[in-house]
């Protein structure tokens, strides 16, 4: 086994509610990054047939099924998250999505129950990945599709690949410490390991190429710097306006950048389907 998919011994905490993901409701609006993702899920599932169960893995408060929902109200969605405070948030949209509190390593559905599965920023949590992929592997139907959005942030060549490192800026322990990214994963590493439990690829694109990850960098050096009790409240403001700066340009490149160079594999984010042989 290749070592980054060995499982990983860590703790975070998911029930703080600083850190859960999710919230609010969404729509495929022009120039929103984050959100824009799913018009490759809507695009992979385009060929689904009316009243299929779909479900998200890792579903936080349920912003990304609630938004398929919205634009397929034709399908079934469901949605489970190891956080009872996402899920508490998610069930009171009342979104027409059926959302359970469950391990992504025990998920609590029968064998072959789904036509599709989904998955927005999940693996690079989890200290074994390949429990939850032959979990996903297991409820999903002969035939089905997964389709995912994985951060592959020890992808060669990258920025975070380069700064692996650096103790001035190091990008890996930041997330690691703030939001729980255990899995430093690439490409070839997520796509053996879907294979090894059954799958075959249909689709791989990328995002989060250059413009993509100065953002990342830049906002979790703010996060890191605005978490120092020693910084004064005045630097802890230009902190702020630093970000800021940096922020605009970056977000609205990066939304182009991630449309015109999305087979560039020096990226570290990986848009994935898969089906199920």
């Amino acid at each position: 086994m290749n070592p980054k998919t060995e499982p990983v011994d860590f703790h975070f905490d998911y029930e703080d509610e600083t850190i859960i993901e999710g919230r609010g409701t969404g729509d495929l609006r022009p120039h929103d990054l984050a959100l824009t993702r799913l018009e490759r899920c809507l695009a992979a599932f385009k060929g689904l047939p009316s009243g299929a169960e779909v479900l998200e893995v890792g579903c936080g408060a349920g912003r990304q099924a609630r938004t398929v929902k919205k634009l397929r109200p034709d399908l079934q969605l469901y949605g489970c998250d190891l956080s009872q405070r996402a899920i508490t948030e998610a069930r009171s949209y009342n979104d027409n999505v059926e959302y359970k509190i469950a391990d992504a390593n025990r998920l609590p559905y029968e064998d072959d129950r789904f036509e599709a599965v989904m998955l927005f920023d999940v693996l690079e949590h989890v200290p074994e990945v390949e429990r939850v992929v032959g979990e996903i592997a297991r409820v999903l139907k002969a035939g089905g599709l997964f389709h995912g959005f994985i951060p592959i942030e020890g992808q060669p060549s990258t920025l975070f690949y380069r700064l692996r490192n650096s103790p001035r800026w190091p990008i890996a322990r930041w997330k690691r410490e703030r939001i729980g990214h255990i899995q430093q994963l690439t490409d070839s590493v997520v796509v053996e390991i879907f294979q090894r439990k059954g799958f075959s690829v249909q689709s791989m694109t990328y995002s989060f190429h250059l413009a993509g990850q100065l953002h990342d960098i830049a906002d979790y050096w703010r996060r890191d710097r605005l978490a120092d009790p020693q910084l004064s409240r005045q630097r802890k403001k230009v902190v702020a306006l630093l970000a800021r700066l940096i922020f605009f340009p970056t977000w609205r490149i990066a939304y182009w950048e991630d449309r015109l160079r999305s087979n560039s594999k020096v990226a570290t984010g990986l848009h994935l389907t898969l089906v199920k042989l």
